[in-house]
């Protein structure tokens, strides 16, 4: 079942774009099931989730490239469900660009502009007033293949935009540039999506992307809405066992749930936690628990767990510790990056004011 949106009471006055009940199947297989959602206008709204979650397929379904099975696509108060892509007044811009080679930089933008019955001088007009708005004035004779990969990106951008579309759809806009670009590149499209204020959802399956640009994020996971919200609220409050696996980094840890704010881990000691459902005391439970919810020390604790550090990740000042728990596992353990070696025993405990660990039934192997 698709899950409530988090901010519907605080935008029901404001909606925009609503998915209400998508369904959608290939065959024998259902791709999308029961997925709703919501956005505001001006919100931008990313679509995250890995492969063959979905994500792709409901941004399809709501370009209008596919039909659904089941559920309503509206905007702007119209039912759009079985309106075709070209009357729908979407922009899209696709994951390889889809830019033509054999045209200049002007001639991609304007592409369309014709039908909308505008004349030669408001197309020409339209035309620099998009690639100044996506920083590439002056651009209209270059060459596509004159063109980085960014620059090759916002004329993209800049030829959806040209139609003044309702609703802005992304597929994968940044999956073409190195990691460098990249990051660039996704701050200069937060802000020029900010700047020309439309309603956009955008698919990613990057996380750090998909919170840097995103207003919002909804998470699909085998074609389900897991969850939606900001990245605060999907990182220190996760609906499913799922999104607190998959936003952020996380270690897993065995143990019996005594409830109820209590788990008692192979070793005996007992750890608080935080269960999400209702877990009966004595059953077996899975512990996940963040990185910076845990601290070490060379010396026993009494809520330590024993172990040594096997690696090591140095990002800055910080480091990320792999610690090979005995006989319990392995965690990762977010340190300064000065606060152990590798082949060093430690001992494991939950870090003085981190966020509590939470607590899901055990999975089945």
């Amino acid at each position: 079942m698709g899950k409530p949106d988090s901010q519907a009471s605080l935008h029901n006055s404001q909606l925009f774009l609503s998915i209400d009940h998508l369904e959608k199947r290939f065959g024998s297989l259902r791709v999308t099931a029961d997925v709703s959602f919501s956005a505001s206008e001006g919100e931008i709204l990313a679509l995250l989730g890995p492969s063959g979650s979905g994500k792709t397929t409901v941004l399809r379904l709501v370009a209008g490239f596919e039909t659904p099975d089941a559920g309503r696509i509206v905007v702007a108060q119209e039912d759009v469900t079985r309106t075709p892509p070209e009357r729908r007044r979407f922009g899209m811009v696709f994951q390889h660009y889809a830019l033509f080679p054999h045209m200049n930089v002007g001639e991609n933008v304007a592409f369309g502009l014709e039908t909308q019955g505008l004349s030669g001088a408001e197309v020409a007009q339209r035309v620099g007033e998009m690639l100044a708005s996506v920083d590439l004035a002056g651009f209209e004779n270059r060459r596509v293949s004159q063109l980085s990969g960014g620059q090759q990106q916002r004329v993209a951008l800049a030829r959806a935009l040209a139609p003044r579309p309702r609703v802005l759809l992304l597929d994968e806009p940044l999956s073409n540039l190195d990691p460098t670009l990249r990051e660039r590149t996704r701050r200069e499209l937060k802000r020029i999506i900010r700047k020309v204020e439309i309603t956009t959802l955008f698919v990613t399956h990057e996380q750090e992307e998909a919170f840097e640009i995103g207003d919002r994020i909804a998470i699909l996971n085998r074609g389900q809405l897991e969850q939606i919200g900001s990245a605060e609220e999907l990182y220190e409050n996760p609906a499913s066992r799922f999104v607190a696996s998959f936003i952020g980094r996380s270690s897993t840890l065995s143990g019996i749930w005594e409830g109820p704010i209590r788990v008692r881990l192979p070793s005996g000691v007992h750890w608080a936690a935080v269960a999400t459902t209702r877990i009966e005391p004595g059953s077996p439970v899975d512990l996940l628990v963040r990185p910076e919810a845990l601290a070490f020390s060379d010396r026993d604790t009494p809520l330590g767990l024993n172990g040594e550090v096997i690696e090591r990740r140095y990002v800055g000042r910080m480091a990320y510790f792999v610690v090979r728990l005995y006989g319990a596992g392995e965690v990762e353990v977010l340190a300064d990056a000065d606060a152990a070696r590798i082949g060093q025993k430690v001992t494991v405990f939950p870090a003085p004011g981190g966020p509590p660990p939470r607590v899901y039934p055990r999975e089945s192997a």
